[in-house]
């Protein structure tokens, strides 16, 4: 088989995470860009505005989703992050295993799904649907630790979460701006605003320093409490509402009801 194809599209799909991080992105990068010299007059350092993640010592009955073969074909390694020179937010996003608000997070890396404002303006085309996430559990709540690049109307639904259980069902939960998620750049003139729903709250809060002052960047983490509990969940899959925001996701974990207050 013929792989050159393949190649030039990862080729070009590397190009596309670039711009990403400093608003978006999509496929996994086979290899590093280049230093750049001119990328030296700013940096971005993590800033804990809130609770920053610590290492993992909580209740491990809660089991972070191993999304890492799933990143692999449709996102982006979180180890390609800092090798992006031109756009000093990534060094902000924290990686590896964290607890935020009681939750264990694996972050390995992110996925994200197709958002208007990105194909259109900055010609930025992400999957609109990302399918057979492996979870293999029974679970009370799906924690998911998200945000969206480009700020859309308040209720706009943004992507959809399926959950595909064994017996063939399914159940799918809609995640909406303002109430579940929101833009990843929070607010500069005043303190950044968290979300609608009792179910979500923000989970990080960083800062990524601009020549032209300092950038919040914010990520959520959401409950989705899953109506059947003693059900095995077999795979989760993605899809855009294919509305303005393109949808971020960058870890989830399954466990029991009630972490998030």
């Amino acid at each position: 088989m013929n792989n050159e194809p393949r190649m030039l599209m990862k080729t070009i799909i590397i190009l596309s995470t670039s711009l990403l991080l400093a608003g978006c992105s999509k496929q996994p990068p086979p290899a590093p860009i280049a230093a750049d010299p001119a990328s030296n007059s700013a940096s971005a350092q993590p800033v804990p505005l809130l609770n920053p993640g610590s290492a993992v010592t909580g209740d491990m009955s809660n089991s972070p989703v191993d999304m890492t073969q799933t990143i692999r074909k449709f996102g982006t390694p979180a180890s390609y992050f800092d090798q992006i020179t031109r756009f000093p937010a990534r060094k902000a996003v924290p990686r590896g295993a964290r607890v935020f608000d009681r939750v264990p997070i694996q972050i390995d890396g992110m996925i994200c799904l197709w958002g208007e404002v990105n194909a259109d303006r900055m010609k930025i085309v992400f999957p609109e649907q990302v399918t057979g996430i492996p979870v293999k559990q029974a679970f009370e709540t799906l924690y998911v630790y998200h945000a969206t690049f480009c700020t859309p109307s308040k209720g706009m639904p943004v992507y959809e979460l399926v959950f595909r259980y064994k017996d063939g069902s399914s159940v799918t939960n809609e995640i909406q701006c303002g109430a579940d998620v929101l833009d990843w750049y929070a607010e500069r003139d005043r303190p950044p605003a968290g979300p609608t729903s009792p179910n979500s709250k923000i989970a990080w809060l960083g800062t990524a320093v601009w020549p032209d002052g300092e950038q919040p960047l914010r990520f959520c983490l959401t409950a989705l409490d899953n109506p059947h509990p003693s059900q095995e969940v077999t795979a989760i899959d993605l899809y855009s509402c294919k509305n303005e925001p393109a949808a971020c996701i960058m870890a989830m974990t399954t466990g029991r009801a009630g972490l998030l207050r």
